[in-house]
């Protein structure tokens, strides 16, 4: 109960910037949180990142198999200069988000920046609150540029 403040700051902030994923997410670890369910919390740490991108992977999947994308139109679209820009897009974001996870996981202490500026983007920017990691994995990058 000592993280109710925080999380209490984190949901009102995220309420009032309309950042409605990151108010339930804080709404979530502040119900566990209140109903004393920490022995949980190791468990979404380590499994809630991979639930995540299981539900992101799966809803990028869907256009496959509702017939948005045929084989022949795949095909096509790989190989055109925007698929090709999305490969390497993909390669990336890829490499910059295990950037970020190495970088939380020595320095956690990057999470209220991140969180802070995923806000600011997402009620100035229109930005969308599904990057996260890919912050703290652009944080790493610029931090090996400036900070060495």
């Amino acid at each position: 109960m000592t993280s109710v403040l925080p999380l209490l700051i984190v949901f009102i902030i995220a309420v009032l910037t309309k950042n409605n994923l990151l108010g339930a997410a804080a709404a979530i670890v502040f119900f566990i949180d209140l109903m004393r369910l920490n022995r949980f919390f190791r468990l979404i740490q380590n499994r809630g990142l991979e639930g995540g991108v299981l539900l992101l992977t799966v809803a990028l999947l869907v256009p496959l198999a509702d017939g948005q994308l045929t084989r022949e139109s795949l095909a096509s679209s790989l190989f055109s200069p925007l698929g090709i820009l999305a490969v390497i897009g993909g390669i990336l974001g890829a490499y910059f988000n295990s950037q970020g996870l190495d970088l939380i996981a020595v320095e956690p202490s990057i999470i209220p920046g991140i969180l802070i500026g995923v806000m600011v983007s997402v009620f100035f920017f229109g930005g969308v609150s599904v990057g996260p990691i890919m912050a703290a994995g652009i944080t790493a990058l610029l931090a090996r540029l400036f900070i060495r």
